[in-house]
């Protein structure tokens, strides 16, 4: 099996058991302190690895770093609605909708960074948005 394949098995897995997690947490300890509190530990969790892996911040492009802040705001700012949607509503609409991130990606990646998509691809599209219409009803 391919290492991206594995990884991102792995990644997913890992997503389904922090969304069950975070809804645990958050009728617990309430929405704001679930964010903050699995936010402090997952920067330590990437600190760690970052620097015993022997990773550097030497040499760092200017505009990547800006455009990796930009993804870490966006990204915040989508756990805090993941959390919102979690905290009011069921984990498994709340989860199966926001997995459809990737469509938004797609739009993107064809549009700004001009991307192909065979046919499979774009019935594939079609078909993640049907899901999400038939879960959400």
């Amino acid at each position: 099996m391919q290492k991206h394949i594995v990884y991102s098995l792995g990644a997913t897995v890992l997503w389904g058991m922090w969304a069950v997690l975070v809804k645990i947490s958050s009728t617990r300890l309430g929405h704001w302190p679930s964010v903050l509190v699995y936010t402090i530990f997952s920067l330590g969790t990437v600190a760690v690895l970052f620097f015993s892996l022997g990773q550097t911040l030497k040499n760092m492009n200017v505009s990547g770093f800006l455009i990796a802040g930009l993804a870490g705001i966006l990204g915040g700012l989508a756990l805090v609605l993941f959390q919102k949607a979690v905290s009011c509503g069921p984990v498994s609409t709340s989860t199966a909708l926001t997995a459809l991130y990737p469509v938004f990606a797609i739009v993107f990646g064809v549009l700004f960074l001009k991307e192909n998509l065979s046919s499979l691809n774009v019935i594939g599209v079609f078909l993640a948005i049907a899901a999400g219409i038939l879960i959400s009803i």
